[in-house]
């Protein structure tokens, strides 16, 4: 063999050599290594998104659940089958993906009926890909400003804990009850070939879904409330049209009924609201929600926990007060005259005539104001404030009513608020405003009806709550004149300023007008209210469950004409019985 042959044959079996020990140094002594390392090239592990607790009312009827919805996500650069995909979605051209992101949202909420085609048209594209997201859908929406909304993730959010994709709560009852609704993310390891396409997947931890939440809102009644309020419309501006003012588009005013032997609020509406589902749709719908950011109707607000002046609602508290503090009795008169001078001012009976004289239950029923400002002149006006604010703090009125919603605290001045608010005394005129109800005096609809409710449960009733369970102990506010003023809120009804409305009505009732002044308006333009409830009394004869409702319109003129109407509506319908039409004007 010549010796060149014999050289090239050395240097070829020396490469060989080479090799194969190559090959036993990598599949052999470095298997683990590399076997780890193929391995992460086509494996990755992934959250599994976990289902938001459902929202159902009382009855089991949903208010808010979840549903399945598919989205396109494109990368940028060049698709396969893009003249068919854009056909598909409607769209002209690929959009440009922004600098600094990764993908953009091609198309979102993708009908059922495209999914499996564009799944197979997106097979295999790395620049393309269908991602299923769990969407918040409320197919039985109440009030926005009640129930709240959802949204992605905020960055803050993010850095709780919150992955992009979940939904957070941000308003309402969502927001208050993220915690038991928002869920557990889960844990799967993908395998995917060279192309990116899911060869198999296998779940490490399943998903925790939030609980559900059964709520003490009947839906029903819920929309009947939520009803009633539209309707006012129609009486507040014949009131307005009545007094030659212009008028309204549009009500604005909330209305709470709850069951004042348990606490639980069966209805909370509050107008202008929203539908929920603005926020959950895809793409946000960015122009409607600064529409609503920019209503000065305030729609996002809910004005059933807003504090406002209560008016003559709050007269009920004055009377309770000075009875049990025996600074008048049942049998106390006064006359009800149209006007009384005191501290160099005049003030006003609502009504310019004599009415006569008046025991405490009369006073009530017909609203008369002179009667609380001699009342409370008797007993000593600077200390009477201190009297009458104990009371209202022990009905409820000042304090959170135990709702799982934020609500405002409203206000019960007395001698330290004043002096630490203004540096300033009490004045004597001062305690006969908040005998009726103004001067600075706040309180809340839902604070007005847990008030009512301890009024007419004689003080037993427990803190208001919307989540079925959450409720606590029965209050036990003490009193001796429970029945004092139990009795005059009936004669409100019977013959006094609700008798025109709700006289025939077919289930006792009992209640109270109120129509509060707002400084700086004219008549015309004050807050309207009314407390009603029943049947009366409450001791259990009746077939009618128990139910008390408080009605309340921003600037909307007298609640006998505006509040008093949408309470009887409620009633009518909670009980399922006729609500007859009103026999003449009243006061």
């Amino acid at each position: 063999m010549p010796e060149r042959v014999r050289l090239l044959l050395v240097l070829v079996y020396f490469v060989l050599l080479l090799l194969v020990g190559r090959l036993v140094q990598l599949q052999v002594f470095e298997h683990g290594k590399y076997a780890t390392l193929a391995k992460g090239n086509h494996q990755r592990t992934e959250t599994i998104p976990a289902p938001r607790g459902r929202i159902f009312d009382r009855n089991g009827t949903p208010i808010a659940a979840n549903r399945i919805a598919v989205d396109l996500y494109y990368r940028g650069g060049p698709v396969r089958f893009a003249s068919r995909i854009l056909t598909i979605l409607g769209l002209e051209r690929l959009p440009e993906v922004p600098e600094g992101e990764e993908e953009v949202v091609l198309a979102a909420n993708l009908p059922d009926k495209w999914v499996p085609t564009l799944a197979e048209l997106t097979a295999g594209q790395p620049n393309l890909r269908l991602e299923e997201r769990i969407e918040r859908y409320y197919p039985n929406p109440i009030a926005g400003p009640v129930i709240g909304y959802v949204q992605g993730p905020t960055a803050a959010d993010l850095k709780r804990g919150y992955e992009r994709g979940d939904l957070v709560g941000r308003a309402g009852l969502e927001a208050a009850l993220e915690e038991t609704l928002r869920g557990r993310r889960g844990l799967k390891l993908v395998e995917v070939d060279v192309r990116g396409e899911v060869l198999r997947e296998q779940v490490l931890a399943p998903p925790v879904p939030g609980r559900d939440v059964r709520l003490t809102l009947d839906l029903n009644l819920q929309r009947a409330a939520e009803r009633a309020l539209a309707e006012a419309l129609a009486d507040l501006n014949a009131g307005r049209k009545k007094l030659g003012l212009p008028p309204e588009t549009v009500a604005r005013g909330a209305i709470v009924a709850v069951d004042p032997t348990t606490g639980e609020v069966l209805a909370m509406a509050t107008a202008p609201a929203y539908d929920p589902n603005l926020f959950t749709r895809r793409p946000t719908p960015a122009s409607e929600i600064r529409a609503l950011q920019n209503d000065p109707a305030l729609p996002l607000l809910n004005r059933a926990v807003q504090a406002y002046t209560p008016g003559s609602t709050f007269k009920p508290v004055t009377a309770s007060a000075l009875l049990e503090a025996g600074l008048v009795g049942p049998a106390t008169t006064f006359r009800c005259l149209p006007s009384i001078r005191f501290g160099g001012q005049t003030r006003r009976n609502w009504s310019p005539r004599d009415m006569g004289p008046m025991k405490v239950t009369d006073a009530l029923a017909y609203s008369c104001n002179t009667w609380f400002y001699q009342a409370v002149i008797e007993a000593g006006p600077v200390e009477t404030v201190e009297v009458i604010a104990d009371r209202a703090r022990a009905l409820g009125l000042g304090a959170p009513t135990g709702l799982e919603i934020a609500e405002k605290r409203g206000l019960v001045p007395d001698k330290a608020w004043k002096r630490e608010r203004f540096g300033e005394p009490w004045y004597p005129g001062e305690t006969l405003s908040v005998a009726i109800g103004q001067g600075a005096v706040l309180a809340t609809p839902v604070q007005v009806a847990r008030m009512l409710a301890l009024v007419a449960t004689s003080g037993r009733t427990p803190p208001l709550h919307l989540v079925q369970g959450a409720g606590s102990a029965p209050a036990r506010v003490r009193g001796r004149y429970w029945r004092v003023v139990q009795e005059g809120l009936r004669e409100t009804v019977t013959e006094g300023t609700a008798s025109f409305r709700l006289k025939d009505f077919p289930v006792p009732t009992a209640g109270k007008t109120g129509t509060a002044e707002t400084p700086g308006k004219k008549a015309g333009y004050e807050h309207a209210w009314y407390m009603g409830y029943g049947p009366y009394p409450l001791d259990g004869s009746s077939p009618y469950p128990p139910l008390a409702v408080v009605a309340f319109f921003e600037n909307a003129g007298e609640g006998s004409r505006v509040a008093l109407p949408a309470v009887k509506k409620v009633m009518a319908a909670y009980w399922k019985v006729p609500a007859p039409v009103a026999r003449a004007a009243g006061p």
